[in-house]
């Protein structure tokens, strides 16, 4: 019950923020991050409007780049694409007690199920990087 309280104000807070979150756009070269992943869990909700996705890797040997990922982008918008479809935006998080996993909150209807395949993507350069190469962080 505890879990879900919280689960369900943190939701709130990122649907409430969602204006902020931008999907990612290729830059002029190009240039993307993409890190296949796997769903553990997928849970949506009719209010507050949200799918709350907890993931990891798919391949083993992208653990580290995803650790590594996560860390670097927690909080930030980020791109998921299911399959051929459309990417579809929303924020990641990295879910510090749980060791290597990442937390997706996506628009409600999104198509992840327990054990669905996607490609997570993050803009190369982020909004934080750019203010951090300009002195303003």
């Amino acid at each position: 019950m505890r879990t879900t309280l919280r689960l369900g104000i943190l939701c709130a807070a990122i649907a409430l923020g969602s204006a902020a979150n931008v999907a990612v756009r290729q830059g002029e070269s190009g240039d993307a991050i993409e890190v296949a992943c796997r769903v553990l869990e997928a849970h949506s909700s009719a209010n507050p409007a949200v799918t709350a996705v907890v993931f990891h890797q798919q391949k083993k040997e992208d653990q580290e780049r995803l650790a590594e990922l996560l860390r670097g982008h927690s909080g930030e918008g980020a791109e998921v694409q299911i399959g051929s479809g459309e990417p579809i935006g929303g924020t990641v998080f990295r879910l510090k007690s749980c060791f290597g996993r990442g937390l997706l909150l996506l628009p409600p209807g999104a198509q992840l199920k327990d054990g669905s395949t996607f490609l997570l993507r993050f803009a190369a350069t982020t909004a934080k990087d750019q203010m951090k190469s300009s002195g303003g962080v």
